[in-house]
């Protein structure tokens, strides 16, 4: 990475939102190619299951409603009904026609996951989707809340990623996209084996950074993760860490029974903020493994 180019691309960027991979300029670039590659590769899931929740819905509310204009007679929330009218607007105004197959289109995903909540289980409609959308559904997963929890886990990716924002970070992604297929295989087991056909999500998260490091980088981390320091920084305020704007400043204090692990070769698993997970290991050093057995001694901690 030249460091000239790497200066126009924060230019073009914005440091602030590179600043988040990193500092080391291969490293965070490689980290940002990979993400912008994780983010294309859920385009698949997220589309079919956004498209098949939007047309199972139509078919199923034309059907009870005897008209494909459902949104003109049944009981919608207030909110769906403004983005009805929207729809409808936006359409006019572009000259196009009213036909519910346009107007279907015009609305958001947030207006089909919007059935999903108690207005809709007094109306009947939510019962009347879950029995129909989701044929394919274990009877113990037809049921509002959860999927309604569902939804708005899928709706948060789906946010996250069509506004281009860092996902690398979770490490729960591979559980996220397998809950998006299989609630695509329980609305249509036909769009489910059709998006397992061209999904790549699996060997993009797989692969890593590697496709995009040099093969003389290191990809597992920059060379400057670790520092010491004599306060602790939460980025939240406005201050950057030394390691670039950073959100957090959880502070995880180690017993003697936590240095007695590690100098054992055991390794700490650090839960940070319930969405992070690090892992403290001891350096091979002998002088840091005679110094920390100091440390014990003087605790009264092991001979």
């Amino acid at each position: 990475m030249d460091p000239a180019n790497f200066t126009e691309l924060k230019r073009s960027l914005s440091e602030e939102r590179l600043a988040v991979y990193g500092r080391d300029p291969q490293t965070v670039m490689a980290r940002y190619a990979w993400n912008t590659a994780l983010c294309e590769s859920l385009y698949t899931s997220l589309q079919f299951a956004e498209i098949t929740l939007r047309n199972a819905i139509h078919a199923t509310l034309t059907q009870r409603a005897n008209s494909p204009a459902w949104y003109d007679t049944l009981a919608l929330t207030h909110w769906q009904g403004e983005k009805v009218l929207e729809a409808k607007q936006a359409l006019s105004q572009a000259g196009k026609s009213l036909v519910p197959g346009k107007v279907v289109a015009e609305l958001n995903f947030g207006f089909w996951t919007g059935f999903f909540n108690r207005h809709h289980t007094h109306t009947g409609l939510a019962a009347c989707i879950l029995k129909h959308c989701f044929p394919a559904a274990p009877r113990n997963q037809r049921v509002i809340h959860q999927m309604d929890q569902r939804w708005k886990r899928i709706r948060d990716l789906r946010n996250r990623v069509f506004h281009h924002e860092r996902i690398i970070h979770w490490t729960d992604l591979p559980s996220q996209h397998a809950a998006i297929m299989e609630i695509i295989s329980w609305m249509e087991p036909a769009m489910d084996l059709y998006a397992k056909t061209i999904d790549r999500f699996p060997v993009v998260h797989g692969r890593g950074t590697a496709p995009w490091l040099p093969t003389s980088a290191s990809v597992a981390q920059d060379s400057e993760t670790i520092t010491i320091t004599d306060t602790v920084v939460n980025a939240s305020s406005g201050i950057d860490t030394p390691f670039g704007h950073r959100y957090g400043g959880d502070v995880f204090s180690l017993d003697a029974g936590h240095l007695a692990a590690l100098m054992d070769g055991k390794i700490l698993m650090l839960d940070v903020q319930s969405e992070y997970i690090a892992y403290l290991q001891l350096a091979e050093s002998a002088k840091l493994e005679k110094a920390i057995k100091a440390n014990l001694r003087g605790l009264g901690y092991g001979g």
